[in-house]
């Protein structure tokens, strides 16, 4: 088992920070006058604007009518813009994805694909998920209009924030087709053409990944949803581990980290803390996603040694808490910005959400 847990926490025992603000990016049925999927929000900022960009579809889930859309706030996200498409609807479905803010614009890399094929079996017999000619469109903002910079990678969903390896390229944790965990390296500083690596999983579903780098750039470790194995009644995250900046991936294992069947979000703090953003697996709900934590390691080995809460959803009438998942997060002037998927339609299923964003001050974490 590998240990991401670098002391004993009591996770019912957590606190929220003491200054946390909450803001609602999306509300979708006061936008668009109904419940409907909204998922993946992701967060940067960008010639000093805050920027939240979310997948969102008036009809099912993964079907074509998804789009990519993206608001903008002035004011550290008291008051946003009117939601817009960053990707022109084209019969395909284009759906969430990660933020690269640099001097020549704003990217964007994100899923596009033909909807659900036939959900595939896994050697294990584990059901699967079929994203129908899946890439990876790679889009730039100028800071008035959005172009089309091409398919940038063949069969690869991005779900972590672009990092740094010690060879210069970009990596990109995610999924794949099938959905099963994979990277993604740029060729160096050519962000139209990425290379998918992906771990062995054994026929285990371990997906949707993250990615921690280390100091050096060399080793990079994959923090991935684990959907198949329980441990206790619980899940535990599944880890894999590079040493030549993500060309390859060892043997996954499972951690001793309590983490829901749900995305994590890896990253790093500008003072070189390590941190997780992810569900904790309860025994009896494992897959439960009613409370988003925050783990902060220590600048070292990768690992978390303290956790917070970040936000836990209200009751509904049913006495269930209301969904919090996907987070993603980017650090600026002394804050933490993490957007996430809040449900907006208890009973509902089906990911309808609003997106809501969660700001912490660093120096309380």
């Amino acid at each position: 088992m590998f240990n991401l847990l670098k002391k004993d926490a009591d996770f019912s025992a957590l606190t929220r920070p003491a200054n946390v603000e909450y803001h609602r990016v999306f509300d979708t049925v006061r936008e668009t006058g109904a419940p409907h999927f909204l998922h993946g929000a992701a967060v940067t900022v960008w010639q000093n604007r805050l920027a939240v960009c979310f997948a969102f579809n008036r009809g099912e889930e993964n079907s074509a009518t998804e789009e990519l859309l993206i608001s903008f706030s002035d004011d550290r996200g008291m008051t946003w813009t009117k939601a817009e498409n960053i990707a022109v609807p084209s019969g395909r479905a284009d759906s969430h994805g990660v933020f690269l803010p640099r001097d020549d614009g704003l990217w964007c890399f994100a899923s596009s694909f033909n909807g659900l094929g036939e959900p595939p079996l896994s050697s294990k017999g584990h059901r699967l998920i079929h994203f129908k000619d899946l890439k990876m469109k790679a889009h730039r903002f100028d800071g008035v209009r959005w172009e089309d910079m091409g398919a940038a990678a063949e069969g690869f969903w991005p779900l972590g924030a672009p990092v740094r390896t010690a060879d210069g390229n970009w990596l990109l944790a995610g999924c794949d087709t099938r959905w099963y965990a994979a990277a993604a390296l740029s060729r160096g500083g050519d962000l139209t053409k990425w290379d998918v690596v992906k771990p062995d999983t054994g026929g285990e579903v371990f997906t949707e990944a993250g990615a921690w780098v280390s100091d050096d750039g060399g080793s990079v470790l994959l923090v991935m949803r684990n959907q198949s194995v329980l441990t206790d009644g619980r899940y535990h995250a599944a880890v894999s581990l590079s040493t030549d900046g993500g060309r390859s991936f060892g043997e996954c294992e499972i951690s001793d980290l309590p983490m829901a069947a749900v995305k994590p979000f890896c990253g790093r703090l500008s003072d070189g803390r390590y941190y997780l953003l992810f569900n904790e697996s309860i025994p009896g709900k494992p897959a439960a996603r009613d409370r988003l934590l925050i783990g902060i390691g220590n600048g070292g080995d990768f690992g978390l040694e303290r956790f917070y809460v970040v936000d836990e959803g209200y009751a509904a009438p049913s006495g269930r808490r209301l969904a919090l998942s996907y987070p993603y997060a980017y650090e600026h002037e002394g804050r933490l910005y993490i957007a996430y998927s809040y449900e907006s339609a208890p009973g509902m299923g089906r990911n309808h959400n609003d997106a809501m964003l969660a700001v912490l001050r660093t120096d309380e974490l």
